[in-house]
């Protein structure tokens, strides 16, 4: 069970003027989307697509999320939402009964997706009455009940947020590490919950693996690592040099882990006469697998390191760098001979994108009518009815009306009927869908842009329609 009191509190009290009117059960159909790629505070893009991670984790959700006894008990014991609780027994028995129920529409966990505002298909604004929605590909389309509608937004929305926002930044980074290993390392710069989340959406968007041990038990994501500061001075002893601690600790890990003993050389001098590289491929007569430098990383310094194993007989050493890395970093070492890289909270809190990927949930449908947000002269319009996206071979997306079939790839399909999830890829799987979604796409598209999503000519008129209804 998980509990389901990860809501705002808005939910429940507006949930319950919509109970006394008998619309509790009313059928909606609610779209969880991002408007547009996330920007810098300029204005700047900062991404040319989005990776969808968080289906799973949804999914998970939905099949377990309770309202148990003492959950509604502290419901009841609140100063605002308890009087009206405890005056509606039956509004309090529904939460104390809720399971999720309903039909969802997703796109593939590792898909590519793209947002932004909406145009007619001959590429002109898409503008009525200073009225124009944003277009994309949903992450979720739910048919369900009001009051489930209510109480699914917020944490199915916590759960794209993050998890698509690490993905995201992730994809970046692989694709600038040009083929050579990602390791995710960021476990420690966020919530440890979060910490799995984030480890399993980085390797569905390319990283080898991650340090965290949970997404490994859980989902079966390589974990990686082998020491750290911490061990080598743990092994200090008073009135013994540094140098002999450091090379003693180096041969104890290298006797336990023969095969995997890649030695981090930094904590007192990477290119010092006893210590670091030195000490390190001593204490492995020159077996060691490989180097982590933490510090210090330069493009002259990898050049020097890979100099120095090579001249102390270990041409076989992997080099692996960490500490502050992302894309730009990355692509700073440009002719650096490094082997791998470990990159953490610049994937787990996505500097340039920290607010996750602006991913909302609106009404599209209630009571089997249309609906949208008009939001004159926002730019926060949305579109109306339940949608399909259809891909097309030159990538290019057409978002049109579900009964629609235009040409190109329908991206959405059912993923849960009634109250279970269908069937879903295994995270492998969706790691291998996601590398070739991204492969797929034109050089230009996957450097941060700005974007305009085309609509179709049917879906363009029910907006016209919608809009003129409030002339």
């Amino acid at each position: 069970m998980i509990s389901a009191g990860h809501v705002d509190l808005y939910q429940l009290t507006s949930s319950v003027p919509h109970w006394d009117a008998g619309l509790g059960h009313a059928p909606v159909v609610m779209s969880f989307f991002s408007r547009r790629l996330p920007r810098a505070d300029d204005g700047a893009p900062t991404r040319g697509y989005l990776l969808w991670a968080g289906l799973r984790r949804c999914l998970e959700w939905l099949a377990a999320a309770r309202f148990d006894d003492a959950l509604v008990a502290s419901l009841e014991a609140h100063p605002v939402l308890g009087p009206a609780l405890k005056a509606r027994p039956d509004f309090a028995a529904a939460l104390r009964g809720w399971r999720f129920r309903g039909t969802i529409w997703a796109p593939p966990e590792g898909e590519v997706i793209v947002a932004g505002p909406a145009t007619f298909p001959d590429g002109s604004p898409l503008a009525f009455d200073g009225v124009r929605p944003s277009a994309q590909t949903p992450y979720l389309v739910v048919e369900t009940d009001l009051l489930s509608a209510k109480l699914i937004e917020t944490p199915l929305l916590s759960i794209i947020n993050h998890m698509t926002m690490v993905a995201s930044k992730a994809s970046q980074v692989v694709q600038a590490a040009g083929g050579r290993a990602v390791l995710e390392f960021g476990t420690r710069r966020t919530h440890p919950d979060a910490a799995v989340d984030a480890a399993y959406a980085a390797w569905i968007a390319g990283c080898a693996g991650t340090s965290n041990v949970e997404a490994h038990h859980r989902y079966g994501v390589p974990v990686l690592g082998t020491m750290d500061h911490f061990a080598v001075q743990a092994w200090e002893r008073p009135g013994v040099p540094r140098s002999e601690t450091e090379r003693a600790f180096f041969r104890a890990f290298y006797e336990a882990f023969p095969e995997n003993a890649l030695l981090l050389v930094d904590t007192y001098d990477t290119f010092g006469a006893t210590t670091g590289i030195r000490s390190a491929v001593a204490a492995t007569e020159g077996r060691l697998r490989g180097i982590r430098l933490d510090s210090g990383v330069t493009v002259e310094n990898v050049q020097k390191a890979r100099a120095l194993l090579d001249a102390l007989g270990a041409p076989q050493a992997v080099v692996t760098v960490s500490g502050g890395m992302d894309e730009h970093s990355i692509r700073a070492l440009d002719g650096a001979p490094v082997d791998a890289f470990g990159v953490g909270e610049r994937i787990v809190t996505s500097p340039d994108a920290p607010v996750g990927v602006g991913a909302v949930g609106k009404l599209c449908e209630v009571g089997g009518r249309a609906t949208m947000k008009l939001a004159r002269g926002s730019g926060k319009a949305t579109l109306p009815g339940r949608v399909q996206v259809f891909r097309g071979d030159d990538g290019v997306d057409v978002v049109g009306c579900a009964d629609e079939a235009l040409p190109g790839r329908p991206l959405l399909a059912e993923v849960w009927q009634g109250e279970a999830a269908l069937p879903q890829p295994t995270p492998a799987e969706s790691r291998a869908y996601a590398a070739a979604a991204v492969a797929a796409l034109p050089a230009a598209a996957r450097q941060p842009r700005l974007v305009e999503v085309a609509v179709s000519a049917k879906l363009a008129e029910k907006v016209k329609e919608l809009v003129e209804m409030e002339r």
